[in-house]
């Protein structure tokens, strides 16, 4: 899949088009990541891609995603590393406390297992340390996790040793079948609302 450059909206091809409103029967979505390795960006890029039949969508790396007044749905999501959300992924939040509690949001991370893994699923749920602060500050309409892409190499002995005990495995672990079912949900909640 492309990536398509930020701030543009993707288009029924995937072609970028040139502007984020004014279409008819289409809510505004805003889907902002944040990513240090590209696992986060994938499943943002993924979710977007979903979208586009039902919504306008923007795709933005935290970051560049400054304004929120255009947009009436947000996807938000980020990287979860030492069981912390990426610093740019919660001072988006930090900043936009109040607009994205008035605005129908949902939030996802991105983590070493997703929170549907038979062993351990329950407790990602509790991931990133400050989920708790960050719905209790925006209400999101649904929190997930996902797993992501593991790098062996990325971590320390001891981590490796506790990630195969709980049956994890190194390599791609996104779930793009969960992922999309998700989107999906995304989508749907957004045709009602927005009929």
């Amino acid at each position: 899949m492309t990536v398509p450059r930020a701030g543009r909206a993707i288009d029924q091809g995937g072609e970028r088009s040139e502007t984020t409103s004014d279409v008819p029967g289409r809510p505004n979505v805003l889907v902002a990541y944040a990513s240090e390795h590209g696992a986060a960006q994938g499943i943002a890029q993924r979710i977007a891609a979903r979208l586009e039949s039902t919504a306008h969508v923007d795709l933005r790396p935290v970051e560049e995603a400054d304004d929120l007044e255009s947009y009436e749905a947000v996807i938000l999501g980020s990287g979860v590393y030492r069981r912390s959300w990426i610093p740019s992924a919660t001072e988006f939040v930090r900043r936009h406390r109040q607009r994205l509690a008035a605005r129908t949001v949902w939030v996802f991370s991105v983590g070493s297992f997703g929170d549907t893994h038979h062993v351990i699923g329950k407790l990602m749920r509790r991931e990133p340390k400050e989920i708790g602060q960050i719905q209790h500050a925006i209400h999101p309409r649904e929190y997930r996790i996902f797993a992501g892409a593991v790098d062996r190499h990325q971590w320390p002995l001891g981590s490796r040793v506790f990630f195969h005990a709980f049956g994890g495995r190194f390599g791609d672990n996104r779930d793009w079948p969960e992922i999309d079912a998700w989107a999906d949900t995304i989508a749907q909640s957004l045709s009602r609302s927005h009929s």
